[in-house]
Protein backbone atom coordinates (compact mmCIF):
# COMPACT_ATOMS: atom_id res chain seq x y z
CA UNK A 1 0.00 0.00 0.00
CA UNK A 2 1.43 3.59 -0.80
CA UNK A 3 2.03 5.73 1.82
CA UNK A 4 0.11 9.02 1.41
CA UNK A 5 2.43 10.90 3.38
CA UNK A 6 5.75 11.47 1.22
CA UNK A 7 9.24 11.81 2.36
CA UNK A 8 11.50 14.79 1.00
CA UNK A 9 15.18 15.53 0.72
CA UNK A 10 16.55 18.45 0.72
CA UNK A 11 16.86 19.15 -2.85
CA UNK A 12 14.16 17.18 -4.36
CA UNK A 13 12.32 19.28 -6.66
CA UNK A 14 15.04 21.95 -6.86
CA UNK A 15 15.97 23.34 -10.19
CA UNK A 16 17.96 26.36 -9.49
CA UNK A 17 21.01 26.06 -8.04
CA UNK A 18 24.12 27.74 -6.94
CA UNK A 19 26.80 27.16 -9.93
CA UNK A 20 29.10 24.95 -6.65
CA UNK A 21 26.17 23.49 -4.70
CA UNK A 22 27.14 23.37 -1.07
CA UNK A 23 26.28 19.94 0.08
CA UNK A 24 23.69 19.48 2.99
CA UNK A 25 22.30 22.67 3.27
CA UNK A 26 20.05 25.53 1.28
CA UNK A 27 19.10 28.65 1.83
CA UNK A 28 16.22 30.70 -0.27
CA UNK A 29 13.89 33.39 -0.02
CA UNK A 30 10.16 32.70 -0.20
CA UNK A 31 9.86 34.52 -3.60
CA UNK A 32 12.99 32.33 -4.81
CA UNK A 33 10.66 29.63 -6.55
CA UNK A 34 13.24 27.61 -8.53
CA UNK A 35 14.34 26.79 -4.55
CA UNK A 36 11.36 26.65 -2.46
CA UNK A 37 8.94 24.02 -3.32
CA UNK A 38 5.29 25.05 -2.04
CA UNK A 39 4.38 21.53 0.22
CA UNK A 40 0.54 22.50 1.00
CA UNK A 41 -0.16 18.49 1.84
CA UNK A 42 1.04 16.57 4.86
CA UNK A 43 4.65 15.90 4.71
CA UNK A 44 8.33 15.05 6.49
CA UNK A 45 12.12 15.41 5.83
CA UNK A 46 14.87 14.27 6.38
CA UNK A 47 16.45 17.23 7.27
CA UNK A 48 15.91 19.91 9.62
CA UNK A 49 14.52 23.68 8.37
CA UNK A 50 14.33 26.76 9.82
CA UNK A 51 11.25 28.56 8.60
CA UNK A 52 11.33 32.84 8.85
CA UNK A 53 8.11 34.17 8.62
CA UNK A 54 7.18 38.18 8.23
CA UNK A 55 3.97 39.53 8.79
CA UNK A 56 2.13 36.68 8.09
CA UNK A 57 -1.20 34.40 9.29
CA UNK A 58 -1.86 30.79 9.02
CA UNK A 59 -1.79 27.40 10.60
CA UNK A 60 1.19 24.68 11.07
CA UNK A 61 0.59 21.23 11.63
CA UNK A 62 3.08 19.39 13.20
CA UNK A 63 2.92 15.66 14.26
CA UNK A 64 -0.99 16.37 14.63
CA UNK A 65 -0.93 19.86 16.77
CA UNK A 66 -2.32 22.52 15.36
CA UNK A 67 0.25 26.10 15.61
CA UNK A 68 -1.73 29.24 14.81
CA UNK A 69 0.46 31.62 14.09
CA UNK A 70 -0.18 35.52 13.10
CA UNK A 71 2.68 38.06 12.55
CA UNK A 72 6.34 37.26 12.53
CA UNK A 73 7.53 34.07 13.47
CA UNK A 74 9.95 31.56 13.87
CA UNK A 75 9.48 27.19 13.17
CA UNK A 76 11.55 24.88 13.88
CA UNK A 77 11.39 21.71 12.01
CA UNK A 78 13.11 17.98 12.84
CA UNK A 79 13.13 15.40 10.36
CA UNK A 80 10.59 12.99 10.46
CA UNK A 81 8.23 15.37 11.97
CA UNK A 82 4.72 14.95 9.63
CA UNK A 83 3.61 18.88 8.87
CA UNK A 84 1.71 20.85 6.88
CA UNK A 85 2.33 24.48 6.55
CA UNK A 86 -1.01 26.40 5.60
CA UNK A 87 -0.37 30.63 5.53
CA UNK A 88 -1.35 33.57 3.42
CA UNK A 89 1.06 35.16 0.89
CA UNK A 90 4.02 36.34 3.17
CA UNK A 91 7.53 36.78 2.57
CA UNK A 92 10.61 35.22 4.80
CA UNK A 93 12.98 32.23 4.34
CA UNK A 94 13.82 29.09 4.65
CA UNK A 95 17.45 27.11 5.64
CA UNK A 96 17.36 23.56 5.72
CA UNK A 97 20.29 21.46 6.57
CA UNK A 98 20.94 17.41 6.66
CA UNK A 99 21.98 16.26 10.10
CA UNK A 100 25.08 15.17 8.45
CA UNK A 101 25.83 19.26 7.81
CA UNK A 102 27.07 18.80 11.52
CA UNK A 103 29.58 16.14 11.33
CA UNK A 104 32.65 17.26 10.05
CA UNK A 105 34.51 17.60 13.26
CA UNK A 106 31.13 18.02 15.33
CA UNK A 107 28.63 15.80 17.37
CA UNK A 108 25.53 17.27 15.76
CA UNK A 109 23.79 15.85 19.29
CA UNK A 110 25.69 18.47 21.42
CA UNK A 111 24.91 21.08 18.20
CA UNK A 112 21.24 20.43 17.71
CA UNK A 113 19.77 18.27 20.93
CA UNK A 114 21.99 19.62 23.14
CA UNK A 115 20.28 23.02 22.59
CA UNK A 116 16.51 21.55 22.95
CA UNK A 117 15.48 23.56 20.09
CA UNK A 118 14.49 20.57 17.87
CA UNK A 119 13.46 18.48 20.47
CA UNK A 120 10.54 16.54 18.97
CA UNK A 121 9.21 15.46 22.77
CA UNK A 122 9.23 18.98 24.19
CA UNK A 123 8.69 20.92 21.15
CA UNK A 124 7.73 24.38 20.69
CA UNK A 125 7.86 25.08 17.12
CA UNK A 126 6.40 28.31 16.41
CA UNK A 127 8.22 31.35 18.01
CA UNK A 128 6.69 34.64 18.10
CA UNK A 129 8.98 37.40 17.36
CA UNK A 130 9.51 41.31 18.39
CA UNK A 131 10.07 43.34 15.38
CA UNK A 132 13.81 43.84 16.95
CA UNK A 133 14.23 39.77 17.20
CA UNK A 134 13.12 39.49 13.60
CA UNK A 135 15.60 42.17 12.19
CA UNK A 136 18.20 40.44 14.04
CA UNK A 137 17.38 36.73 12.72
CA UNK A 138 16.44 38.72 9.27
CA UNK A 139 20.05 39.59 9.05
CA UNK A 140 21.41 36.85 10.18
CA UNK A 141 19.85 34.98 7.33
CA UNK A 142 20.54 37.24 4.67
CA UNK A 143 24.51 37.21 5.67
CA UNK A 144 24.18 33.32 5.58
CA UNK A 145 22.31 33.12 1.94
CA UNK A 146 24.80 35.71 0.51
CA UNK A 147 27.49 33.19 1.37
CA UNK A 148 25.19 30.43 0.34
CA UNK A 149 24.49 32.19 -2.96
CA UNK A 150 28.70 32.75 -3.86
CA UNK A 151 29.57 29.44 -3.04
CA UNK A 152 33.08 29.37 -2.78
CA UNK A 153 35.16 26.67 -1.42
CA UNK A 154 35.21 28.33 2.30
CA UNK A 155 31.29 28.40 1.98
CA UNK A 156 30.85 25.17 4.18
CA UNK A 157 32.54 25.96 7.54
CA UNK A 158 31.69 29.07 7.01
CA UNK A 159 27.74 28.27 6.87
CA UNK A 160 28.25 25.81 9.65
CA UNK A 161 29.50 29.21 11.87
CA UNK A 162 26.61 31.04 10.65
CA UNK A 163 23.96 28.41 11.59
CA UNK A 164 25.39 27.76 14.67
CA UNK A 165 24.71 31.14 15.29
CA UNK A 166 21.05 31.39 14.22
CA UNK A 167 20.24 29.01 16.28
CA UNK A 168 22.44 30.41 19.50
CA UNK A 169 19.87 33.82 19.08
CA UNK A 170 16.61 31.72 18.31
CA UNK A 171 17.93 29.56 21.92
CA UNK A 172 18.26 33.72 23.54
CA UNK A 173 14.63 34.40 22.05
CA UNK A 174 13.25 31.36 23.19
CA UNK A 175 14.43 31.41 26.62
CA UNK A 176 13.47 35.03 27.29
CA UNK A 177 10.18 34.59 26.09
CA UNK A 178 9.58 30.96 27.65
CA UNK A 179 10.33 29.45 31.32
CA UNK A 180 12.30 26.70 30.38
CA UNK A 181 14.79 25.50 32.86
CA UNK A 182 15.89 22.44 30.55
CA UNK A 183 17.45 25.13 28.50
CA UNK A 184 19.71 26.55 30.96
CA UNK A 185 23.12 24.96 31.33
CA UNK A 186 23.99 22.66 34.18
CA UNK A 187 24.77 19.00 35.08
CA UNK A 188 20.89 18.47 35.97
CA UNK A 189 20.11 19.33 31.87
CA UNK A 190 22.79 17.09 30.66
CA UNK A 191 21.62 14.32 32.06
CA UNK A 192 18.06 14.94 31.08
CA UNK A 193 19.51 15.40 27.41
CA UNK A 194 21.66 11.68 28.34
CA UNK A 195 17.97 10.31 29.07
CA UNK A 196 16.71 11.95 26.39
CA UNK A 197 19.43 10.70 24.07
CA UNK A 198 18.21 7.24 25.29
CA UNK A 199 14.54 7.32 25.01
CA UNK A 200 15.23 8.32 21.06
CA UNK A 201 17.59 5.32 20.63
CA UNK A 202 15.28 2.82 23.11
CA UNK A 203 12.23 3.38 22.85
CA UNK A 204 11.08 0.82 20.42
CA UNK A 205 11.95 -1.65 22.58
CA UNK A 206 12.49 -0.19 26.31
CA UNK A 207 9.23 1.34 27.97
CA UNK A 208 10.09 1.29 31.51
CA UNK A 209 11.32 3.78 33.87
CA UNK A 210 13.94 1.75 35.48
CA UNK A 211 15.14 0.74 32.25
CA UNK A 212 16.57 3.82 31.68
CA UNK A 213 17.46 4.79 34.89
CA UNK A 214 19.67 1.87 34.85
CA UNK A 215 21.06 3.08 31.85
CA UNK A 216 22.31 6.54 33.25
CA UNK A 217 22.77 4.72 37.44
CA UNK A 218 20.37 6.30 38.86
CA UNK A 219 17.26 4.99 40.38
CA UNK A 220 13.88 5.62 39.15
CA UNK A 221 12.88 8.12 41.62
CA UNK A 222 16.12 10.07 41.04
CA UNK A 223 15.10 10.24 37.29
CA UNK A 224 11.43 11.13 37.79
CA UNK A 225 12.48 13.76 40.11
CA UNK A 226 15.03 14.73 37.44
CA UNK A 227 12.13 15.52 34.57
CA UNK A 228 9.75 16.43 36.88
CA UNK A 229 11.98 19.19 37.82
CA UNK A 230 13.02 20.23 34.39
CA UNK A 231 10.27 19.85 32.40
CA UNK A 232 7.36 19.53 34.45
CA UNK A 233 6.79 15.85 33.28
CA UNK A 234 7.66 12.20 35.03
CA UNK A 235 10.14 10.25 32.92
CA UNK A 236 7.01 7.83 32.72
CA UNK A 237 5.08 10.41 30.51
CA UNK A 238 7.95 11.38 28.41
CA UNK A 239 7.82 7.64 27.44
CA UNK A 240 4.79 7.24 26.94
CA UNK A 241 4.46 10.14 24.85
CA UNK A 242 7.41 9.37 22.42
CA UNK A 243 6.19 5.90 21.87
CA UNK A 244 2.35 7.53 21.18
CA UNK A 245 4.39 9.97 18.76
CA UNK A 246 5.89 6.96 16.90
CA UNK A 247 2.49 5.42 16.73
CA UNK A 248 0.33 7.93 15.27
CA UNK A 249 3.28 9.24 13.05
CA UNK A 250 3.06 5.00 11.73
CA UNK A 251 -0.84 4.79 11.60
CA UNK A 252 -0.39 8.03 9.41
CA UNK A 253 1.79 6.41 6.91
CA UNK A 254 -1.08 3.80 6.38
CA UNK A 255 1.74 1.56 5.27
CA UNK A 256 1.61 -1.05 8.48
CA UNK A 257 -1.40 -3.26 9.98
CA UNK A 258 -2.48 -1.96 13.47
CA UNK A 259 -0.77 -5.04 14.58
CA UNK A 260 2.55 -4.55 12.71
CA UNK A 261 2.45 -0.95 13.91
CA UNK A 262 2.13 -2.12 17.34
CA UNK A 263 4.99 -4.83 16.99
CA UNK A 264 7.19 -1.57 15.54
CA UNK A 265 7.03 -0.02 18.89
CA UNK A 266 7.40 -3.22 21.56
CA UNK A 267 4.16 -3.96 21.88
CA UNK A 268 3.98 -8.22 21.12
CA UNK A 269 0.68 -8.25 22.32
CA UNK A 270 -2.21 -5.79 19.81
CA UNK A 271 -4.65 -6.51 21.93
CA UNK A 272 -2.51 -4.62 24.63
CA UNK A 273 -0.72 -2.05 22.00
CA UNK A 274 -4.95 -0.90 20.76
CA UNK A 275 -5.87 -0.71 25.12
CA UNK A 276 -2.53 1.87 25.03
CA UNK A 277 -3.13 3.86 22.56
CA UNK A 278 -7.50 4.15 23.21
CA UNK A 279 -6.44 5.00 26.84
CA UNK A 280 -4.01 7.87 25.86
CA UNK A 281 -5.30 9.06 23.03
CA UNK A 282 -9.78 8.86 23.48
CA UNK A 283 -9.55 7.17 20.07
CA UNK A 284 -8.78 3.45 18.80
CA UNK A 285 -5.59 3.03 16.26
CA UNK A 286 -7.74 2.43 13.55
CA UNK A 287 -10.08 5.58 14.61
CA UNK A 288 -7.07 7.86 14.62
CA UNK A 289 -5.94 5.99 11.48
CA UNK A 290 -9.27 6.93 9.81
CA UNK A 291 -9.58 10.15 11.27
CA UNK A 292 -6.42 11.55 10.49
CA UNK A 293 -5.94 10.93 6.34
CA UNK A 294 -5.96 13.57 4.25
CA UNK A 295 -9.45 14.19 2.50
Amino acid sequence: MQSPIPQHRINEGVTTLVSTPVKHVLIAGFDETGKIIPRQYPHRHTYYEILLLHCSKGIHYIDFQAWPFNGAVVFLLSPEQVHQLDREASTGYSLKFDPSFFTSGNDPDSQLLGHFLFDNMQSYPVIPLEPADLARLENLMNIAREEYDQATEDTTPILFSYVRVLLMEIMRIRRRQLSEPHLLPGQPQTQLLQFKQLLHQHFHELHEVQDYAARLHITPRQLNALTQKLTGKTAGALIKERVLLEAKRLLFLNELTVKEVGYRIGFEDPAYFTRFFKKNTGKSPQQFREMSQPV
